[in-house]
């Protein structure tokens, strides 16, 4: 077996790898491109190729366009979700009013074409909430576009995961198809304000922008099922390092490498996702309380403070 012979089925299995961890449309056009493209090269290179070029005629050529064109199908598929997306353009007439809702009571504003074009008026396919403070005081007192502002622009795609994880916000509610950064992040203040989460929304961006040092953390003992996903999260990512939560993976019958994430901060999220979905939160718990006083002596010492001294 030669090395190009190696070579060509360790790209077959890649692509069998990827679509079967991330199954999609643009991943199972790449295998079968690619499984394809390994196939004819083998055959043609084993067999006479004058000859059997001839037996083929035209379809040697349609099945060559396929594969061309099944390549770049794939990579098109897979590139395109990272290149940026251009912010559709809004009419320069267009004027803001607001339009109450009776049955949030939150105020949209919403863009209305000037009376002088003759158009009909042009509306905005998500604008921001604005909450009345007749309707929730505590909420109103926060600056809505100020908080969008802050994480468009200070903002990664994995701190804008974090986020929705601490708000329970779930993916299918505001994640759609090629959607970049800014337009997630403006979802997601929609729907935390909409649900009467702009408070909570704040303190949140807060806490990921300025981390919680060790010492203000809750106490292993304290944490619960029902304690807030962020101080688990956090707890999580201060006290165990990534061999320690694969372990902990591993007795909970997890499977470390399908999870999402090829960081620390994805990997935690994830785990605990799978948990809080299969309400096994307390098993993570137990083990964590097994592991904490080994956790603590290695922190310890790696600080130059005795055990003791951290434990207390």
């Amino acid at each position: 077996m030669t090395a190009l012979l190696l070579f060509k089925l360790f790209v077959v299995v890649l692509f069998l790898v990827m679509f079967l961890r991330r199954p999609s449309l643009p991943w199972g056009v790449g295998l079968l491109t690619v499984t394809t493209a390994v196939l004819l090269d083998t055959i043609l290179g084993t067999f006479n190729r004058e000859a059997f070029l001839s037996e083929l005629g035209f379809f040697f050529y349609f099945i060559a366009g396929a594969v061309v064109g099944g390549g770049i199908f794939w990579f098109l598929g897979v590139l395109w979700p990272h290149l940026p997306q251009a912010a559709p353009a809004q009419p320069a007439a267009a004027s803001v009013t607001a339009v109450a809702s009776p049955a949030t009571g939150i105020k949209e504003l919403m863009p209305m074409a000037s009376p002088a074009n003759g158009q009909p008026e042009t509306i905005l396919p998500e604008p921001l909430p604005v909450v009345e403070a007749a309707e929730d005081p505590e909420a109103a007192a926060y600056d809505v576009p100020a908080l969008l502002a802050d994480m468009q622009q200070r903002f990664g795609r994995e701190d804008v995961l974090d986020l929705m994880f601490d708000l329970e916000i779930p993916e299918t509610a505001v994640v759609s198809l090629n959607q970049n950064l800014h337009t997630l992040a403006h979802e997601v203040v929609i729907y935390a304000t909409r649900n009467g989460q702009t408070a909570q929304l704040a303190l949140a961006i807060e806490r990921i922008l300025t981390p919680p040092p060790p010492e203000m953390l809750p106490r292993l003992e304290k944490l619960t099922p029902v304690s807030p996903r962020a101080s688990l999260r956090y707890y999580l990512l201060v006290h165990f390092n990534l061999e320690k939560l694969q372990q902990m993976a591993a007795r909970l019958g997890i499977d470390w490498e399908q999870l999402e994430g090829a960081e620390k901060r994805g990997k935690v999220r994830e785990l605990l996702l799978y948990l809080y979905r299969r309400n096994r939160v307390d098993e993570l718990l137990d083990l964590m309380r097994e592991g904490v006083g080994e956790t603590a002596s290695t922190a310890a010492l790696s600080t130059g403070v005795s055990p003791a001294e951290a434990n207390t």
